[in-house]
């Protein structure tokens, strides 16, 4: 997807932060909390002033009360009305659901009334769908509108509906013609709500919003009324569940709770859930702007919509839940200065999160029924033209026999993002995680080609030996990095891993070279032509030196790290030069490393999701295929589901890193191994006993991941890390 935000959102953002910050806001929204009496107050004084600032529908075009920016002007103001504490709901129903269909497929007629004025807020919808007996299942319908001369007549009942009270019209789905098929004989009405026979009554709840019940009795209305074609409402209400499941609402309130959770935490509380939940709600937000951006584009996408609602509003839900292990008692009473009580709220909003807008099971049906049966499968991941470009000339490589690392190197691989003056390309990381998720997919980590782009990242500013350099673009040699680990602060930590390697120096100046002593920690298999080396000294300095191998003291052991090829190296007086290798330098050259690496298991998670996919679908099993067992389906369309929004968070930390924007990378790569070895063992568990043959898929796709989830510390280390910075 487009990850750059255009300017014009940038100056709407400020536009919409000056208009939430006014008195007359603050006035309005204090109006509302002291109306609310333990319920949902009227919101309406206030979205009018948001409406007569221009701001409540940015998206439309200008002629119907827009102002024809992009889908991000919306993600904005959204985060900024929930961040505000504005109630959100009725804005979401009115204006991005009701009023996006309008504007979608409504009549010009329709568009030039409607939509001015619910832009401006001074007319709300709401939508009638759900019925006392069948719940939300709309094949259910059994209102009616009967026709009665040039207009129709309704009769029957809608139950459980948000904002009903607050809104001028409704969007209703009836049934039109009891003889057709449940999905043909439903038509959808735009109904006023001050007609002559509706009657609607409050339904308290557990939240701050109430529902309705809404009685339709010999309601008369014209032929205007009618939206669409009668008989073709189905089609409508799938194309609205697409656009009302973006799942933006469900990440904006997440969002918020986690800051005010953060803000109550402490330096003492738990930053690491607190890293975990900030990098979820990424790929959350990410997965909704994607859905956004395709509806834009004209390319909805139903189960992409579907699993973009059930992964904002479960980490919603989660978010709200863990106030309760984060905070302890404190998160059922308000904080300072909140104006409401904001998570014990959220507590009684939570459990509805997941229902509203269509719940999590039938989400997970939607997107199995895409994904994970037969004819369905992982779409593969957006690219631009280079991209596309260089994961087919991969896939070309790896269809090779012989030496992968000299295939890979016809096609310039190795030097794809190294440094110009090392003779490099320097694409940038967004081409260097295609290779590395095609080797994934394939099974071919070729672990030593990522050392040798680490290497080659701390080495911008050195001087190497011409052949050397060459050696490593060849693929004939490549590098190894010895105490990456313990450099990258996850040597201290369980699962953090380490070397037994130290320096001795020339002399008693440190910085000026000296000798290598010890044993690495278990390296990739191949031809190491250079080794930096992360050591300490005897008096406890430490830093990196290059070493060039040498028979006479580096002996280079091949050995199976849990049934993978792996190298140690055994120092014995190895000649080191010191490198000139700054904070920043380290920190950027790591997080590439880690992108890298984070690609590769996302690649490896594809291959073993696709293989288990294809299994339940042939395996079957009391007379049927393993894939029409719900707990199968639902639990490959989570895994599958998250593996789309893990690419968009990896894309993203590329995109940034070539922008020398700041990157998550340590809680991008411990996410990523967690969705990995999830994967891996689903698998396993999916196949069954022939699973666990030696030789299988399922048995070398474990093995991998698990030695490469470790690479670069273990989840659980990395997540350590990703905690210091977590706010």
């Amino acid at each position: 997807m487009d990850f750059d935000v255009p300017q014009e959102t940038a100056d709407f953002a400020a536009e919409v932060d000056a208009v939430l910050r006014s008195p007359e806001t603050a006035r309005l929204l204090q109006d509302v909390r002291a109306r609310r009496d333990g319920m949902d107050g009227d919101v309406r004084p206030l979205y009018r002033h948001l409406g007569a600032a221009g701001i409540l529908a940015p998206s439309w075009p200008v002629e119907y009360g827009g102002r024809g920016l992009d889908y991000t002007a919306t993600v904005t103001l959204l985060e900024q009305l929930v961040a505000r504490g504005i109630p959100q709901n009725l804005y979401c129903i009115s204006v991005q659901n009701v009023g996006s269909l309008i504007l979608a497929s409504g009549d010009e007629e329709q568009r030039r009334t409607l939509l001015p004025a619910m832009a401006s807020a001074q007319t709300t919808a709401c939508i009638l769908f759900t019925e006392p007996t069948n719940g939300s299942d709309l094949a259910a319908l059994t209102t009616t509108a009967v026709r009665d001369g040039d207009g129709w007549v309704i009769n029957g009942r809608k139950t459980y509906n948000l904002k009903s009270a607050y809104a001028d019209f409704a969007l209703i789905a009836v049934r039109t013609d009891p003889q057709a098929s449940q999905y043909e004989g439903i038509t959808l009405f735009l109904v006023p709500l001050d007609a002559p026979g509706v009657v609607i009554r409050p339904i308290p709840s557990m939240a701050n919003e109430q529902f309705h019940d809404i009685w339709f009795t010999d309601v008369r209305v014209d032929d205007s009324a009618v939206f669409g074609r009668a008989g073709a409402g189905w089609s409508l209400i799938t194309q609205m569940f697409a656009a009302e499941r973006t799942g933006l609402d469900y990440y904006a309130r997440g969002r918020h709770w986690l800051n005010m959770i953060a803000d109550r935490l402490g330096e003492h509380g738990d930053r690491v859930g607190l890293a975990r939940y900030r990098t979820r709600l990424a790929a959350s937000k990410l997965l909704s702007c994607q859905v956004m951006q395709n509806l834009q584009e004209g390319n909805a996408d139903i189960a992409e919509s579907s699993f973009a609602k059930w992964h904002c509003s479960e980490t919603a839900q989660r978010v709200a839940w863990w106030s309760l292990d984060a905070l302890g008692p404190d998160a059922l009473v308000p904080g300072p200065d909140t104006g409401d009580r904001i998570l014990e709220a959220a507590l009684r909003e939570a459990p509805g999160v997941t229902i509203s807008g269509g719940a999590s099971e039938v989400m997970l049906d939607i997107l199995s029924s895409a994904r994970v049966s037969a004819a369905g499968g992982a779409p593969g991941p957006r690219l631009d033209p280079l991209q596309a470009r260089l994961r087919d000339a991969v896939d070309a490589v790896l269809t090779h026999t012989g030496d992968l690392s000299a295939q890979l190197a016809t096609i310039g691989v190795p030097a794809l993002n190294a440094p110009e003056r090392l003779g490099g390309l320097a694409l940038g990381l967004t081409a260097d995680i295609v290779v590395n998720e095609r080797l994934g997919y394939a099974l071919q980590p070729l672990s030593a080609y990522r050392e040798t782009a680490f290497a080659l990242d701390l080495l911008a500013d050195a001087d190497l030996p011409a052949e050397t350099v060459a050696a490593l673009y060849e693929g004939t040699h490549h590098a190894v990095l010895v105490g990456a680990r313990a450099a990258a602060g996850v040597a201290g930590v369980p699962g953090g891993g380490g070397a037994g390697v130290r320096v001795k120096a020339d002399g008693t100046v440190w910085g000026e070279g000296g000798t290598v002593w010890g044993e690495s920690e278990p390296l990739p298999r191949g031809n190491p032509g250079l080794c930096l080396v992360h050591a300490a000294a005897d008096d406890g300095r430490n830093g990196w030196h290059l070493v060039l191998p040498d028979p006479g003291t580096t002996l280079v052991e091949a050995f199976e790290h849990f049934g993978t090829p792996a190298t140690r190296i055994r120092f014995d007086g190895a000649t080191a030069a010191p490198l000139p290798v700054t904070a920043a330098h380290w920190e950027r050259a790591l997080a590439a490393a880690r992108i890298r690496q984070a690609a590769l298991l996302l690649g490896m998670a594809d291959r073993i999701l696709e293989v288990a996919r294809t299994h339940v679908n042939t395996r079957v099993q009391s007379g049927r295929p393993l894939v029409e067992r719900q707990t199968v389906a639902h639990r490959l369309a989570v895994l599958m589901g998250e593996a789309d929004g893990w690419r968009l968070v990896l894309h993203k930390a590329a995109w940034d890193h070539d922008r020398d924007e700041p990157t998550t990378a340590a809680a991008l790569l411990a996410a990523v191994a967690e969705h990995a070895q999830a994967a891996s063992r689903t698998a396993l568990q999916l196949h069954g006993v022939r699973g666990m043959l030696a030789h299988s898929t399922t048995v070398t796709a474990y093995r991998q991941v698990a030695v490469e989830s470790l690479r670069l510390g273990s989840p659980a280390a990395l997540w350590q890390v990703a905690a210091v910075t977590a706010r």
